[in-house]
């Protein structure tokens, strides 16, 4: 069931987003026991940010696409032997063929799959091929005609691509507007989520306007009396760093990574959180205290494997000073500190 939706997608390299939708509605609904709309709506949003985070595609709301990344064999940041992940596109045909090359070499190569259940079971099972050499691993992608990247692993090159915020703001063009007269709803720093009911007199906020007649989102991020339109998952960090409010907490003993639901990584530093390990973030929540700038019992969606390096790394992009901690999850999913 979890590879139906990327075989369907993967059957030509682009894809408009409506079919998407179309195609995450006949995967999800059978194996979903709720009925409720939003609750669908909140599984199909979470389900885009992870089948990006993870590289099998990227999405591209302004011009509504969906567009498949190549099948491609990429390095895991581990320190034993080469472990690689197949992302992209992927059919039937491309799996056998990687299976009977890594059966050729059953002897120094071994393919793991490892399909996801639960509130994850529409994404994709996680495809790894683990080899005495990374030599194996080419080999491997030749003749699977994919491509292999051996020179290091995606996490590190994608994090270290990634610009970081004090130069994107640098670079934004602040311009007098007319706020336009949408329903709008403003990023709340203390609650960490939009709402209508946050200061409007602050020297920096971000503001969400919906379109009333496409449903699209806009976002502005406002100094004072000036604007400049700004992308929602930056915009939330700016915010947070203007006021110095730390909400990435990071285990240096599991290599877990947690980041509240209601702020999400930004596309490139979340790919790289999730090519650490090549699964989704698994959800918990805060603990019973207020933890810097983390709520009392907040959504958190944690990401495993991520070496201290690389999370020092995401932090900085991000003007955030990782909150370090030990976890250990109640039965209810709590982090306690």
């Amino acid at each position: 069931m979890s590879n139906t939706l990327i075989y369907a997608m993967s059957t030509t390299g682009s894809l408009k987003l409506e079919y998407f939708n179309e195609l995450f509605r006949h995967v999800y609904l059978p194996v979903s026991r709720d009925s409720d709309k939003q609750i669908y709506v909140n599984a199909r949003l979470k389900a885009i940010r992870i089948l990006d985070s993870l590289g099998f595609c990227e999405f591209d709301f302004d011009n509504r696409k969906v567009y498949m990344c190549k099948p491609a064999l990429v390095l895991l940041p581990n320190f034993g032997l080469p472990n690689a992940l197949l992302v992209g596109a992927r059919t039937p045909r491309l799996v056998n063929k990687i299976k009977k090359a890594v059966h050729d070499w059953r002897k120094k190569a071994v393919l793991e799959n490892r399909a996801h259940t639960g509130e994850n079971a529409a994404i994709p099972s996680a495809i790894y091929i683990h080899a005495t050499d990374k030599n194996l691993l080419k080999d491997i992608s030749e003749r699977a005609s994919i491509s292999c990247d051996l020179t290091s692993a995606a996490a590190w090159k994608l994090v270290e691509m990634s610009t970081g915020l004090d130069d994107i703001l640098e670079a934004l063009m602040f311009e007098e507007r007319i706020a336009p007269d949408w329903n709008k709803r403003t990023f709340d720093k203390k609650r960490l989520m939009f709402s209508k009911f946050s200061a409007e007199d602050e020297d920096l906020r971000l503001t969400e306007y919906r379109h009333p007649v496409n449903n699209q989102l806009h976002h502005w991020l406002w100094k004072n009396d000036t604007v400049a339109v700004f992308s929602r998952d930056l915009g939330r960090y700016a915010i947070l760093a203007k006021i110095g409010s730390n909400i990435l907490m990071y285990d240096e003993q599991r290599f877990e990574l947690a980041t509240p639901v209601t702020v999400p990584l930004p596309c490139l530093l979340a790919r790289a959180a999730a090519l650490c390990s090549g699964l989704p973030p698994h959800q918990a929540f805060s603990g019973s205290e207020k933890m810097d700038g983390i709520p009392p019992g907040h959504p958190l969606q944690v990401y495993s494997g991520v070496p201290p390096t690389i999370a020092g790394m995401i932090a900085s992009k991000l003007n955030q000073k990782l909150l370090n901690t030990s976890f250990a999850a109640d039965k209810k999913g709590v982090l306690h500190a």
